[in-house]
């Protein structure tokens, strides 16, 4: 299962899939930095993140519904993991700082755009799709597509720091973008968070394939380097039991965990929970994230992953069993239940490009990461409708919450049934 792949990443000095340094050089450091600088300012926390703070004024200023301006943010996911599969396949076939620096500047440019918009629901639309697609190669299929090829014994950990800017990204940008609006106007607060966006975006590319590498090794130069690269390809990994294992496991995971995320604050305020104090629990669910992201990729490097992932999910159901008991749970089991869920979220954040890497190699992995990370981006879509269309029927979340527990119990089970990892390049 070998071919020749041209070497469009950077490979650390010393370090990579050829065999890592017992103590990270400061190559590998740097790579991580810029992965997690290039997340930070992505598409998710920049434009996904910020669509709640900007769906008020927007709506006010040309008297639509709220429903006609949030539907931005179903479409906006929507283009994302449409995206994630051209993403991949695009990486596997050009490399990642092409793509990646493409989708820097293409996203850049739409985000601005949003800026010059008239009194049109449907462009508004369009362009929030569009902002999605081009702007997947900000998200994981794009940066972590390049610590996959950099690293080997000391990936999952590596996955776990990067995973943390996109983290960060998240609590700074809708800050950021609610000052602005205030100070700027919502017009020019997009334009003011497109040239951060993208020229944030653009050092993360330059210490990614220049600073952290060089020239020859990022596919910048006209000289390229080959080198041997073993796994499947898509059209083989799509074959395997795994592969539709895998899709399942994300599948599952996203619909309910992202379905509580998503309504968790309507369920704390159905419950009598003050604003405030549910916006506590909201920040805790988030630190949920960022300690699920460390932690695990911390284990994912010491032990076998998918008993690592089974741990996770189920402690994720047993969040979500904590919102089932009715009123008079205390605030505190509340907050806990968040922290698991939010643990489990930013686990999933790990495993799947973990999972790719260890079960299907190097040799087409853009490809199949973006084909399950658009199982991962339909999920987040189908979740949060689900809750609402069970609640709106039941007038209850209980129903949508013992749903999302099996699922997750289902989730834990199944993954364990992956099995050994297949031996793709470890040592090439």
């Amino acid at each position: 299962m070998e071919h020749t792949l041209k070497k469009n990443y950077p490979t650390p000095a010393g370090g990579g899939i050829s065999g890592e340094q017992k103590t990270p050089s400061f190559s590998q450091v740097l790579i991580v930095f810029g992965a997690a600088l290039g997340l930070c300012v992505g598409f998710a926390p920049v434009f996904f993140g910020t669509i709640s703070i900007f769906l008020k004024p927007v709506a006010e200023e040309f008297d639509w519904g709220r429903a006609q301006a949030s539907g931005a943010t179903v479409f906006s996911m929507l283009g994302a993991a449409f995206g994630a599969i051209a993403v991949g396949n695009l990486i596997d076939r050009f490399g990642p700082p092409r793509v990646i620096i493409s989708s820097v500047i293409a996203t850049t440019a739409l985000v601005a755009l949003l800026s010059k918009i008239g009194n049109s629901p449907a462009l508004f639309t369009a362009l929030s799709f569009s902002i999605g697609f081009v702007g997947a190669g900000t998200t994981p299929p794009g940066y972590l597509s390049v610590l996959a090829r950099c690293f080997d014994k000391r990936l999952g950990l590596a996955l776990g720091f990067a995973g943390i800017g996109m983290g960060v990204g998240t609590i700074l940008m809708p800050m950021l973008a609610s000052h602005l609006i205030v100070s700027q106007g919502w017009r020019q607060a997009y334009v003011s968070l497109a040239m951060l966006s993208g020229a944030t975006g653009m050092l993360a590319c330059f210490i990614l394939f220049l600073r952290a590498g060089n020239k020859h090794q990022a596919g910048l130069s006209p000289t390229v380097e080959t080198s041997p690269v073993k796994g499947m390809t898509a059209r083989e990994a799509i074959r395997s039991r795994n592969f539709w294992l895998l899709l399942g496991v994300v599948m599952a995971v996203a619909v309910s965990s992202l379905g509580v995320v998503i309504h968790f604050v309507a369920m704390l305020t159905d419950r009598g929970v003050e604003a405030h104090m549910a916006a506590k629990a909201v920040a805790i669910s988030g630190a949920g994230v960022v300690i699920g992201r460390v932690a695990c990729g911390y284990m994912l490097d010491r032990y076998h992953a998918p008993m690592i992932a089974a741990g996770a999910f189920f402690l994720a159901a047993i969040g979500v069993v904590l919102l089932l008991n009715g009123q008079e749970v205390e605030f505190a089991w509340l907050a806990l239940s968040g922290l698991f869920i939010g643990f489990a979220l930013g686990a999933e954040g790990d495993f799947l490009p973990f999972f790719v890497r260890k079960y299907f190699g190097l040799k087409a992995f853009g490809s199949i990461y973006g084909m399950l990370f658009f199982a991962h981006g339909i999920g987040g879509v189908l979740g949060p409708v689900l809750f609402g269309l069970a609640f709106d029927h039941f007038n209850d979340y209980s129903f949508a919450l013992w749903g999302a527990a099996s699922l997750l119990c289902m989730a834990a089970a199944a993954v364990v049934f992956m099995g050994r990892y297949r031996e793709f390049g470890d040592k090439q």
